[in-house]
């Protein structure tokens, strides 16, 4: 028979480091959400949309810094303008930008409502503003990847091929706040609507379609009511794939005059006013979305 004795029973404070804290984990959240959603411990083929779209972004900056390469500064520079402007640049890459941020933003959501773990990270330090704060930025940091790392990887691309490098910064020093601002302006407005659709159902399939449909719809119903009720540029204001691509256009500014048609070609837009309006009351409205489905434990 053992001789063991129980001396004390009672309860100790943790009197260790304590390292823990809200914040740390929203960022660790954050991380590994979007690692999930860009394929990490993931088949080799839920990696591969993400990094073929963010390659497609990335293809007319390459494709222009390759001409330059080939041609030398001498002979590009005698052009109208910029190969790609930085502005329209947004409008080659438009498909690529809702494509990804209809594949990545609700891989960061849904898996956890339809695995039910959502009380289990309520139960936790975590409030469910946080919850929604880390699933926020864990959809923003790889949507910058589309929407800010082109025009910046186009920009030094610019600065290195041209004659005098300084000089170049110094004419277009406007451009930098400009491309950085409008690529965080454009992955935050959908970032907020994906994960306000996407907190409507635990499918992410249904969510990406969704989102796609909504983008796509509106669009289309914007140029009927432009062309049949002939109502002006201010009929895209309902055109939720392009307000927030139109006023980063708007803060970079600088659109090319020579050319009148193809992708590139200048497109009327509402003015900068309304731009601005309707796109804080769509981020208020997508932000009072998700407070109102993540406002218990129960979401």
């Amino acid at each position: 028979m053992s001789e063991a004795k129980i001396h004390d029973v009672r309860y100790r404070p943790y009197d260790g480091e304590v390292s823990g804290s809200s914040r740390r984990a929203i960022v660790s959240m954050a991380r590994w959400s979007a690692l999930r959603a860009l394929g990490a411990r993931r088949p080799w083929t839920a990696k591969i949309v993400p990094v073929g779209l963010a390659l497609i972004a990335l293809g007319p900056a390459i494709t222009a810094l390759g001409v330059k390469a080939l041609l030398g500064s001498t002979i590009t520079q005698q052009l109208p303008g910029d190969l790609v402007p930085y502005g329209p640049y947004y409008q080659l890459i438009g498909f690529a930008i809702l494509a990804y941020a209809a594949i990545v933003i609700p891989e960061t959501i849904c898996p956890d409502r339809r695995s039910r773990v959502l009380d289990l990270y309520l139960s936790t330090a975590l409030s469910p503003r946080e919850y929604v704060l880390g699933k926020v930025f864990a959809s923003l940091i790889p949507l910058l990847a589309v929407t800010t790392l082109p025009l910046a990887f186009l920009y030094v691309g610019n600065v290195f091929f041209a004659t005098h490098p300084l000089g170049y910064v110094q004419d277009h020093l406007r451009e930098i706040p400009a491309i950085l601002g409008g690529g965080l302006l454009i992955a935050l407005v959908y970032t907020l609507l994906g994960l306000a659709i996407a907190s409507l159902t635990s499918r992410r399939a249904f969510a990406s379609v969704g989102f796609i449909l909504l983008l796509i719809i509106s669009g289309l119903v914007s140029g009927a009511l432009r062309e049949v009720a002939n109502l002006g540029p201010n009929s895209r204001l309902i055109n939720l794939q392009g307000l927030p691509i139109w006023l980063a256009q708007k803060m970079i500014g600088g659109e090319p005059s020579f050319i009148k048609n193809g992708p590139l070609q200048q497109v009327n837009t509402p003015d900068v006013g309304l731009l601005i309006l309707i796109n804080a009351i769509l981020i208020v409205v997508c932000v009072g979305i998700l407070a109102l489905r993540y406002r218990r434990s129960d979401a």
